[in-house]
């Protein structure tokens, strides 16, 4: 059994062909642009495409709040000052594909979210040493576990309300297919399992 979590990825994409896995900068697809990106197995469950990702280091912050559009802003700048040498090493770390954003809604349509916005750290650093530690407290290093994942791709720069219509059309079409249901055992909110 697989465990698939949501997700909707708002980068320009093309269609990828099934079930290829992605092995080194020979492999990469073409929307990583020559930057590290984290390798995954790719397939297509009845017309839901499925990514099969491994355990990675993310380059991870946490803004609280209720705008998506505002908390991807203010991440993003974060994560940009830590490569750019706003860490221990004052290093420039190469930057990578994609970003990353998880959201934790808050109790009410008013009330604060918790989004974590993330950049896949480099090839180069993902060793148990880790990349540079950053000198700001609000960044930090952090480990996705491997997960499978549905995707929705959509070309352009996507703002709040089209990532919101993205992410509730995957989730209708991964409620009805028959081949993907909810993982209720899984520890990963939103996980869902093929």
């Amino acid at each position: 059994m697989q465990f698939i979590t949501l997700v909707v990825l708002f980068c320009v994409m093309s269609a990828m062909s099934s079930a290829k896995q992605l092995r080194g900068k020979e492999d990469v697809p073409w929307f990583c642009h020559g930057i590290d990106c984290p390798n995954f197995n790719n397939s297509t469950i009845g017309s839901i495409e499925v990514r099969a990702y491994g355990s990675n280091l993310w380059s991870s912050t946490d803004i609280y709040g209720v705008s998506l559009d505002d908390a991807m802003d203010t991440g993003f700048q974060r994560l940009f000052d830590y490569i750019s040498g706003d860490n221990e090493a004052k290093a420039a770390i190469p930057m990578t594909a994609p970003v990353l954003v998880k959201v934790l809604p808050g109790a009410g349509p008013n009330c604060n979210s918790t989004f974590t916005v993330n950049f896949f750290v480099p090839f180069e650093y993902q060793t148990d040493a880790g990349p540079p530690k950053p000198t700001s407290d609000l960044v930090y290093t952090s480990t996705i576990d491997a997960m499978n994942v549905a995707v929705s791709e959509f070309g352009g720069f996507a703002k709040q309300t089209e990532i919101i219509a993205k992410a509730a059309g995957l989730e209708t079409a991964v409620s009805k297919s028959e081949d993907v249901n909810e993982d209720t055992e899984s520890e990963n909110e939103g996980s869902w399992y093929v």
